[in-house]
């Protein structure tokens, strides 16, 4: 009868997630139960003793390496508590309140619709933990008002698709993957989001950096006054968003567990939105909006359910068959034991893995391939685990299969190539964060005070002159010599050591001063050429 029943719990489960996700994951764990059986007639490279059906079974669904293991136990606990918690502020007016305060910040600036839009995906990627959701949302609004002041459709969806994806980056919540990290190191999940602060911190400089840089070298348009919310009008709107969010980080931070603080918050957001009520009539609107808001937490609770489910098969295959073992074996032997190389060839298999899939499933099934073959490199595990959750990330604005850009795209009615390319340049400051903090683990609040404050300093320079080396502008429009340049210098700024921060920052420092003089001699030029033509 336990045969029986492990056989139907796995076909169900693999046939939810079908149903939910698409055959992409329930593809993988077949492929791996398929793995588990067929061992002894595989190529030797891969071969193993190979286990029986009742084995696989009985580890399947009898046992706490499979589908009742640390995964699925994470979504059944932390993660559904973050996911209503995240539904509540949204139907309470948080996405509202995200948008009026990033126009508030950031709509008089040069780009300011795009940069809209990586200070409102940033707020909402925190709760949301979803890059597609997080475009869809936020998109909606963005997108086409970035058309509308004269923003090419392909600039608008890679602006928006790389802020929503880097949303699930953000602390303090970091979407559900970062909950099964925190269980797969041994930590408070508070520690994990003090590490993941300043990479996350300089992926949005960079896509901030490269949006001024664009808009500066194309005289893109800035919001008009009329549609710009008064900061002080705004702020009050915000208490049901920011009290309860304060709460939160203040429980976590207290040592309360995060079920335990995520359920304060949740009744406090509940309880001010509702006291906010003048009236019988908007109180039952609102409390309308609550029960929506728990409607759309638990659709978002089953498809984390199945997603974990399905991805602990795929854990407890990898783990029974040595399946990981083998591939951080391979992952060492291509890198000749070089770091470097080691990591590329991680980011390769993240970015791999994550092609179509969730994040979580991305990054759980990274991490159980990938993850050990950093470690065994020496890489600290707080590092190595978010480098595997960065590219599994990231994968979903990777052309050719990223979600992000599929949904920004279908928004935007742009042209997929162009956007991909463009949000793949915009996002490049994410794709240098994970090398950084492995190579030099300050960025993780790891080492002095000191040492942190200058490494994020010399950090944030060399992602901000990244930013103008891709998008040709810096202080004035780049010549091709230039941007060669300030790339060799960021390249300096971002590697370790006093001797190349220094000879970095002496390039990039020229290079400004240079432009910005010759920008000031043009500007100062047209005035006069006007006068002598009149």
């Amino acid at each position: 009868m336990d045969l029986v029943l492990g056989i139907i719990a796995t076909l169900l489960i693999l046939e939810m997630t079908r149903r939910i996700l698409g055959w992409i994951l329930p593809a993988i764990a077949v492929i791996t139960i398929l793995y588990a059986y067929l061992g002894p007639h595989l190529p030797a490279a891969f071969a193993h003793r190979g286990f029986g059906t009742d084995y696989i079974i009985e580890t399947l669904y009898m046992s706490t390496s499979g589908i009742w293991g640390t995964v699925t136990g994470v979504s059944a606990t932390i993660i559904a508590g973050f996911l209503i918690f995240g539904a509540i502020l949204f139907y309470t007016g948080g996405g509202e309140v995200f948008v009026d305060l990033a126009k508030a910040i950031a709509g008089r600036s040069y780009g300011g619709p795009a940069k809209v839009s990586c200070i409102s995906s940033a707020l909402f990627g925190t709760i949301s933990g979803s890059a597609v959701a997080n475009v869809v949302v936020d998109g909606i609004f963005n997108i086409p008002l970035m058309k509308k002041l004269g923003y090419k459709p392909e600039f608008a969806g890679a602006v928006e698709a790389t802020a929503s994806t880097g949303g699930q980056l953000m602390p303090p919540v970091m979407g559900a993957g970062a909950f099964i990290m925190a269980e797969f190191l041994g930590l408070p999940y508070v520690d994990v989001a003090i590490a993941a602060a300043i990479p996350a911190l300089l992926y949005y400089l960079g896509l901030f950096s490269s949006v001024h840089f664009a808009a500066r070298k194309l005289n893109l348009e800035r919001l008009p006054k009329e549609v710009i919310p008064s900061l002080k009008n705004t702020l009050p709107k915000s208490a049901c968003l920011f009290v309860p969010v304060t709460l939160l980080i203040y429980l976590m931070m207290s040592g309360h567990d995060p079920t335990t603080s995520v359920l304060w918050a949740t009744g406090v957001s509940v309880a001010l939105f509702l006291a906010q009520a003048r009236s019988f009539a908007v109180l039952k609107e609102r409390a309308w909006n609550i029960v929506l808001a728990l409607e759309t937490g638990g659709k978002s609770i089953v498809l984390i359910a199945c997603l974990c489910a399905c991805a602990q098969i795929v854990i407890g295959m990898v783990n029974l068959s040595g399946l990981g073992i083998k591939m951080s074996e391979m992952v060492l032997s291509l890198s000749m034991g070089m770091k470097s190389l080691a990591l590329f060839f991680t980011m390769i298999v993240c970015l791999i893995l994550g092609m179509g899939l969730p994040t979580t499933a991305a990054y759980v099934l990274a991490a159980s391939v990938a993850g050990p073959a950093l470690i065994k490199l020496g890489v600290i595990p707080m590092a190595a685990q978010l480098f595997v959750f960065y590219f599994a990330i990231l994968s979903a604005i990777t052309p050719p299969v990223c979600a992000a850009t599929y949904a920004a795209v279908a928004i935007a009615r742009s042209n997929f190539w162009k956007t991909g390319w463009l949000g793949l340049r915009m996002g490049l400051a994410g794709f240098m964060a994970p090398f950084l903090f492995v190579v030099c683990p300050s960025l993780l609040f790891v080492g002095s005070p000191p040492e942190i404050l200058w490494n994020s300093l010399v950090s944030a320079l060399g992602v901000m002159a990244m930013a103008g080396a891709v998008m040709g502008y810096f202080g004035d429009r780049n010549r091709w010599f230039e941007s060669v340049l300030l790339a060799v210098g960021a390249l300096l700024l971002l590697k370790p050591g006093l001797i190349t921060d220094l000879i970095g920052l002496g390039m990039v420092s020229a290079i400004y001063i240079l432009q910005k003089r010759r920008h000031a001699v043009a500007a100062n030029a047209l005035p006069v050429s006007a006068a002598e033509g009149a």
